[in-house]
């Protein structure tokens, strides 16, 4: 008998056969499988839809055995099919939201450094995306904002007190903003706390005091305009509430009391509720229509003209603290 693979004569064992060993079966089933590869893939199929238990011990046995071959093949799938590997990823997630908490932490303690490192350089990269994200975190869980400021203040006073001594030496200006706008906004807070104050800390008081008179007396020996000013001022106060007569400073603004004050009521800016017993603080005021700052009080003419009633008309308190130098 002629073997159909290599054309060389053999005996028979049995009747049916054709080939002469097993080396020339395995070179036949190879060339088949060269020569039909569609076919081949079909049978595969077919076996691993009728077989499942056995392709799996079957390809744990060959990934056990070749693992290094299975770490290139993932790779190679992965670097080829990168929107399929998201799918697999995320609905491995939603169905496993467990095993990721536990990784992550797992992870996140073995590798702090590597987490720090990379918040830096986010941090820097992204400023306007962190702002973002604070932003809608504080405006959905104020509650748990507040709780988490909270405990890092009590935990941290040193460097609240240092951070707040830096910002005031930095920042003055706006410092003085902030509490000339919340003075306005809250007189009557204002008044309550500065009593308090003044109640609680009745050697402090009298300390500031010493030092604003003494800053004061200096100011008034090297500002002769500013003593004037304020000579003024106090003059025509006391001429108001009666508490004592000037007649050289109401003959500058031009009339008596009595016709200043005439003159305050015919005023538009005069209101019912003003009156002669709730002039000054908590009351209304004497505001010059333009201030005191845009004359030139080095100018005899323009001095008398700043302190004439025609640029005087009563203003409510809080209304001349927000008019200000306008």
């Amino acid at each position: 008998m002629i073997c159909l693979e290599c054309d060389k004569e053999f005996i028979k064992t049995n009747r049916r056969q054709k080939i002469c060993s097993k080396e020339c079966i395995r070179s036949r089933k190879k060339n088949w499988r060269i020569n039909n590869p569609e076919k081949v893939i079909e049978n595969r199929k077919k076996w691993a839809t009728n077989n499942p238990e056995k392709v799996i011990e079957q390809r744990k046995k060959w990934a056990t055995n070749n693992p290094e071959k299975v770490i290139e093949h993932r790779k190679k799938w992965v670097t080829n099919n990168p929107e399929k590997v998201r799918e697999n990823r995320k609905k491995w997630g939603a169905d496993n939201p467990e095993k990721i908490r536990e990784y992550r932490k797992k992870w996140a303690t073995n590798n702090l450094e590597k987490i720090r490192e990379y918040r830096k350089k986010y941090k820097i990269n992204n400023p306007e995306k962190i702002r973002e994200r604070r932003k809608k975190y504080t405006l959905n869980n104020p509650e748990k904002v507040r709780e988490t400021r909270k405990k890092w203040a009590t935990n941290n006073l040193e460097k609240i007190r240092e951070y707040r001594k830096k910002y005031k030496i930095n920042n003055p200006e706006k410092i003085r903003e902030r509490r000339k706008k919340y003075t306005l906004n809250n007189p009557e807070k204002v008044k309550e706390n500065r009593k308090r104050w003044v109640a609680n800390n009745p050697e402090k008081v009298r300390a500031n005091n010493i030092k604003n008179l003494k800053t004061h007396r200096i100011k008034y020996k090297d500002d002769p305009i500013r003593k004037m000013q304020q000579n003024m001022r106090s003059a025509m106060s006391a001429a108001l509430s009666g508490k004592r007569k000037s007649e050289p400073t109401m003959d500058i603004i031009g009339c008596n009391v009595e016709e200043l004050y005439q003159h305050f009521e015919s005023c538009s800016s005069w209101e019912p509720w003003m009156t002669k017993e709730n002039y000054g603080r908590n009351g209304w005021d004497v505001d010059h229509i333009i201030a005191i700052s845009k004359w030139d009080s080095n100018c005899p003419l323009q001095f008398a003209l700043c302190w004439d009633k025609s640029n005087l008309q009563p203003l409510d308190h809080i209304a001349n603290l927000k008019k200000g130098n306008k």
